[in-house]
């Protein structure tokens, strides 16, 4: 950065006592370099390396990078921002990096005189400052809109709200976390004018953190060390059960607020390794997963608005701003989500013998759009049965970690609030995935020129080997009836039973804060740690309501008409 861009960047941190945050930033890398893996775990590594498919990766799209890691490093912002795009005020360094300053004891006492309020109300104002650019600006207004219309938030235009939202066109893409008071900065610079980057720097300014950093993400990533640059060796700290509350969702690889596999890498190879392999390129994509909305819906209590109203199917939920209407989980629509996803795209029926899809969808110009044309499929076997699908051909894919460009994603898992795997590379043909059950969305999606994609399909005998399944993924959700009546079992991590039964790891929260944090609601603790909170018989009552389902998915099999339509998605 030049001079001028130092400084300009120096004022985008005025909540921030910069050679504080910094002096916090250096002495976790400097902890986080002295991690060193047991050689069971680098065992294990090299096993789930081994497992990844090796890719030849396309040229750039962009030309600042194609992911937001990728766009903060060179832009020269990274190292100075916590996890690679955020900034934190004095209040948020003491909570999360106050080890680092103070020593635990001091650090504690301040974790606990102080709170982080992260929720915006009664409306999250901002404004576009004149330094921003027309895609920025773009991109800005639809990621807006989008959170708008998925949840309870109200959105408004302000240049004097005591409390507001400054977007301008700094050095890369950031943002504070949660509001924070008085004028706070969000910049979208150059490489950040799509709207999944500017979702994801909203879903901070909202109070999100980033996936790979719950506290909880050692089940599902492993970190590969030996790729990570020594100057990034701080960006992959995890927060704690006193700063993160997941509300009870599982860890989503398609989360907008995932990095991709390469993020803050040395040499160009993977920094982080799924667990699930198959999930390996869909971290790092550029859509609001249907997990990241509910969770949204659930940090601003959008979902207690509707106490009645639609019976939502398929795992959607009640949209608070029409209560008769469902937000649906993506390759499913309609008012209650029995229906596939309406436009471009078809109903399919899966018989024993093979069948073959191609379609087409993208504007056709090498140009990046700003959101994703989209043609959605539901293929259907018979109930008992699975699906085999098969990738035949891929064509004019963007191969880019992620598949932030052009790819088609298949919702394998019985569950299908969970993200699909997502496939954009030209060797991912032949690839073969089997559903978990009887139903099987499949999203096509491009922003970038035009792509195709053949593949066949067939069912198969409900003891061929799922590729995912939902019992893979800890804290996957609840049980819920699936679409033609049948039952969809989503495995579930066991919960303490009795008054005051106690979750394992309760003295582990606890000692980071989990009682005394305001993050987690008194129910919350009360469900997980009651004895360790002094809660047993508080009287506190929570109430889980299951949606009961029944609608019939009809499906015809025909040839898919491709009218391709846009999704900010």
């Amino acid at each position: 950065m030049t001079s001028d861009q130092v400084d300009d960047f120096k004022k985008s941190l005025r909540h921030t006592n910069i050679d504080r945050f910094h002096k916090a930033l250096d002495r976790l890398r400097d902890r986080n370099a002295k991690t060193v893996e047991t050689p069971e775990e680098a065992e294990e590594l090299e096993t789930r390396i081994r497992k990844i498919k090796n890719h030849t990766r396309s040229g750039r799209v962009h030309e600042h990078g194609d992911s937001l890691s990728q766009v903060n490093e060179e832009a020269g912002v990274a190292e100075n921002l916590y996890q690679g795009d955020i900034a934190l005020d004095d209040t948020q360094v003491d909570q999360i990096l106050g080890d680092y300053l103070d020593g635990p004891s001091v650090a504690r006492k301040k974790r606990q005189a102080s709170a982080i309020y992260t929720r915006w109300s009664p409306a999250f104002y901002y404004y576009f400052d004149s330094s921003l650019s027309a895609a920025a600006r773009n991109v800005a207004q639809l990621a807006i809109d989008f959170w708008q219309n998925s949840t309870c938030i109200t959105f408004v235009q302000s240049t004097t709200n005591a409390n507001r939202v400054r977007f301008f066109t700094g050095q890369g893409c950031y943002s504070y976390i949660g509001m924070i008071g008085g004028v706070q900065d969000l910049s979208l610079g150059a490489g950040c004018e799509s709207v999944g980057t500017a979702a994801h720097e909203i879903g901070h300014a909202l109070g999100f953190y980033h996936e790979q950093s719950r506290h909880d993400r050692d089940n599902m990533i492993s970190l590969n060390r030996a790729n990570i640059a020594a100057s990034a060796l701080d960006q992959f700290n995890k927060e704690t059960t006193a700063t993160n509350n997941n509300y009870g969702m599982p860890y989503d690889y398609g989360s907008v607020m995932q990095y991709s596999e390469g993020g803050f890498s040395s040499n160009g190879q993977p920094t982080m390794i799924a667990k699930i392999t198959p999930y390996q390129d869909t971290m790092g994509g550029d859509f609001v997963s249907f997990y990241d909305i509910s969770m949204m819906n659930q940090h601003y209590q959008c979902k207690a608005k509707c106490t009645s109203g639609a019976t939502c199917l398929n795992g959607g939920f009640r949209n608070s701003r029409n209560c008769a209407a469902c937000i649906c989980p993506y390759g499913w629509g309609g008012a209650t989500c029995n229906q596939r996803t309406p436009g471009c795209g078809s109903d399919l029926t899966a018989t024993a013998t093979v069948q073959t899809l191609s379609t087409s969808v993208g504007a056709g110009t090498a140009v990046e759009q700003p959101t994703f044309a989209t043609c959605n499929y539901m293929i259907q076997a018979p109930v008992g049965q699975k699906i085999e699908v098969v990738l035949t051909a891929l064509g004019r894919q963007q191969c880019i970690a992620g598949c932030p460009y052009t790819g088609i994603e298949l919702k394998a898992m019985s569950d299908h609030r969970y993200t699909g795997i997502r496939y954009c590379c030209t060797n991912d043909a032949t690839t073969k995935i089997v559903s978990e059950a009887h139903l099987m969305p499949v999203i096509v999606y491009n922003r970038y020129s035009s792509s195709t994609v053949t593949l066949t399909y067939r069912y198969v005998a409900a003891s061929t080997p799922s590729t995912v399944t939902v019992s893979q993924v800890p804290d996957a959700g609840a049980t819920y009836t699936g679409s033609n009546g049948g039952t969809v079992t989503v495995a579930t991590t066991a919960k303490p039973s009795g008054t005051c039964a106690e979750n394992a790891n309760c003295a582990t929260w606890n000692a980071n804060g989990f009682c005394a944090s305001t993050v987690y609601t008194l129910a919350d603790k009360q469900a997980n740690c009651p004895s360790t909170c002094g809660l047993c018989n508080s009287g506190v009552s929570t109430t889980t309501s299951k949606a009961a389902t029944s609608a019939k998915v009809t499906t015809t099999t025909k040839k898919a008409t491709v009218t391709c339509t846009d999704n900010a998605k």
